[in-house]
This record gives structure tokens, C-alpha cells and sequence, in this order.
């Protein structure tokens, strides 16, 4: 099975805002699948930062966003229970097929990163995604023993979109 690893980066600028989407693609291993279906929940996280290429220096971060998901199935009503949050904000949906959770959980649709007024047409933005996936939390006593087992489940390389092009002014 291929590495997960995020694709199809979209980033829009309209009129309201700065959007980005992003699918992550073999987010779902076969022991992912498993673990979750035994009632082990799992979170999963996204990072998104706009950056500003510099010529000469290392790029300017402007701003980030994470979102986090967070998957339990309950083994009892068949269900899975999904928790997104967002912008300090906490949602909850609750839906019966695996697709329609997996589908909840690796794609990224329409997420708004900042006002355009706020930025700068003329520079060279880009924005940056990265997905990680963990387990649930270990007690502290137990990550302090056991800091040699790695805590990440999916660890995905940054991915750069193309060069923001923004709308024309009339």
C-alpha cells in the first residue's frame, strides 16, 4: 500500500477569502481500519500555513489554521462519531457508512485561511499542508518510559500548492 500523503491542493481566491482544499490520500491503513473498528478512537490533523516566498531567505510563515479530527466507532450502534475542530469552534456529526466517514476525514474542502483584504496581491504566496494521524494519548508516566515508541501513526511530508494567482480588480 502507498505511503499516505496529501494531494490535489486547491487554493481559491475569491471575493470573501483565501480557500484551500486538499485530499489525503492512503490515509486508512489496514491496522488504522482495525484499530477503529475495535473502538479505539483516532485523531487526525491538518496543518495549513500561508507563506510568502523570500528571494534570498528562508520564506515568512503569515499565518496557520490546524484542524483536528477526531474518529471513535462505536462498536455497540455501529456508528462512527466524528468531532471536528475548527477555529476554536467544536462539531460533532454521526454517520453509519465507513466511506462517508473516511470521506468526512481525508478531504479538505473549502477551508478559509484569511480575508483577502488583509493580504498582500503583489507577493508570491504559497500555502503548505501536512497531515499526522495519532492514536489516543498514553498516560504521562507511560510516554515518560516509553519515549522510544514512535507516538505518530501517519506522518505526512509538507506539500507546497502553486504560486496564489489572484482575481483581477475591475
Amino acid at each position: 500500500m502507498a505511503a499516505p500523503r496529501i494531494q490535489n491542493i486547491l487554493v481559491e481566491a475569491l471575493d470573501s477569502g483565501l480557500f484551500v482544499s486538499a485530499t489525503l490520500d492512503s490515509g486508512f491503513q489496514k491496522k488504522t481500519v482495525e484499530d477503529i473498528h475495535n473502538g479505539i478512537p483516532k485523531d487526525f490533523y491538518y496543518y495549513f500555513v500561508l507563506h510568502q516566498r523570500e528571494k534570498r531567505w528562508f520564506d515568512e510563515e503569515l499565518l496557520s489554521k490546524t484542524i483536528l479530527f477526531t474518529v471513535k466507532y462505536d462498536t455497540l450502534k455501529k456508528n462512527y462519531k466524528i468531532k471536528q475542530i475548527r477555529d476554536n469552534k467544536s462539531t460533532e456529526r454521526t454517520v453509519s457508512e465507513f466511506k462517508d466517514m473516511k470521506d468526512m476525514v481525508t478531504k479538505i474542502k473549502r477551508l478559509k485561511l484569511a480575508p483577502l483584504k488583509v493580504l498582500n496581491k503583489t507577493d508570491h504566496l504559497f500555502v503548505s499542508v501536512k497531515s499526522q494521524m495519532q492514536g489516543t494519548k498514553r498516560p504521562f508516566y507511560l510516554d515518560y518510559f516509553l519515549f522510544f515508541i514512535p507516538f505518530l501513526e501517519i506522518d505526512t511530508p509538507w506539500v507546497d500548492s502553486p504560486r496564489i494567482t489572484f482575481p483581477v480588480e475591475k
